[in-house]
């Protein structure tokens, strides 16, 4: 049986291309001319003839940061930019940290999904430096979207009910302050300290000060949301070797939690502070970060964290930049390679 071959012929001055179906002896006569490409896709419209890995590389040209995108079911590496910054440097992960505050509130029963909290906009722990971005409100937040707008209010205000052990706790049951396993063979560990006293602990919770995490140790951390509690050792395809999924750790939530965890998270993307990462016709869950600079320069790191489609992922990324902020610049940039990750596959969105 054969092999259908799509190619698209190029004019040798440039001046029009053309879609067809070849058959091998075609194929095999234009590609001597040296102006063939082929696929093996199947039928249907012609994929984007960059790979995603091609795609990132020219996407972040101009950009300091990193980038690492996965399959958060099998741990397999699909794109990565700038390893040495994915693997073995730690910044504070800002906004995209409240999710293990999360966690470990709900797992506590120190709040319930239903538990509302009114955002006065300025922290009274922390003060106008932590000044809640998203517009006012006329209704108090749930847990869920307090997740959704990334309010500094409501979690400042949740880290009084939380211990500073506790919260260092859930911060280790998704893996900070462990080094990823995978690739990359210096990996770094980042950092979590947490004072006893409440502005170092909600300081923490915001993912602030002496807080320092990975992209890799964040990836891994939202892809335990993603697969409900399985955490995959990173891996890349290799042509001589073969791969098979291993898992790493079980994060065990209740079920509960993750549900409505991954609420939050869809809603983030959805209606808040994410919308720059949201693709037609997917649902996206994922969150935004921004944190200010380890340099003192008064710039603040942007991040993105996400995966989709949320009901049944396949891909999970890491956007970190170092100037910018998660809502302008990193979300949006994870929305561009979704959109490209997914018309790949065949959606349009």
């Amino acid at each position: 049986m054969g092999v259908s071959i799509y190619a698209r012929a190029v004019t040798l001055a440039g001046r029009s291309t053309h879609a067809c179906r070849w058959t091998h002896e075609h194929a095999r006569r234009i590609a001597l001319l040296g102006i063939l490409f082929l696929s093996l896709d199947p039928p249907g419209p012609l994929r984007a003839q960059q790979s995603l890995q091609d795609f990132v590389d020219v996407l972040r040209r101009g950009r300091r940061g990193a980038l690492i995108i996965s399959n958060p079911r099998t741990g397999e590496i699909l794109a990565l930019a700038n390893p040495e910054t994915v693997f073995d440097r730690a910044f504070p992960p800002g906004s995209t940290a409240k999710l293990v505050e999360s966690a470990v509130a709900l797992e506590e029963g120190l709040l319930s999904p239903d538990d509302r909290i009114f955002c006065r906009q300025v922290p009274e722990l922390l003060g106008r430096a932590y000044r809640c971005s998203h517009a006012p409100v006329v209704a108090p937040f749930t847990l869920r979207s307090a997740l959704a707008n990334s309010c500094n209010y409501f979690f400042a205000a949740l880290s009084v009910r939380l211990t500073s052990t506790s919260l260092a706790h859930g911060y280790a049951v998704f893996g900070f302050g462990s080094p990823v396993a995978g690739p990359w063979p210096a990996a770094n560990t980042g950092q979590v300290r947490i004072g006893d006293d409440p502005q170092a602990k909600a300081r923490a919770a915001l993912g602030e000060s002496t807080v320092l995490v990975t992209p890799a140790q964040l990836l891994l951390a939202y892809s335990a949301i993603a697969t409900r509690g399985l955490v995959f050792r990173l891996w890349k395809p290799s042509a001589v070797q073969r791969h098979s999924p291993l898992l790493l750790r079980r994060v065990k939530l209740r079920s509960e939690t993750f549900k409505v965890l991954r609420e939050g998270l869809e809603e983030c993307v959805r209606s808040g502070t994410g919308g720059g990462a949201a693709v037609e016709g997917v649902r996206v869950a994922g969150k935004t970060g921004t944190a200010a600079a380890l340099d003192q320069s008064g710039a603040t790191h942007a991040w993105f964290v996400g995966y989709a489609p949320a009901e049944d992922p396949e891909i999970a990324l890491v956007v970190f930049l170092e100037r910018g902020t998660g809502i302008r610049d990193a979300a949006p940039l994870a929305g561009r390679i979704l959109k490209r990750y997914f018309a790949g596959k065949g959606r349009k969105p």
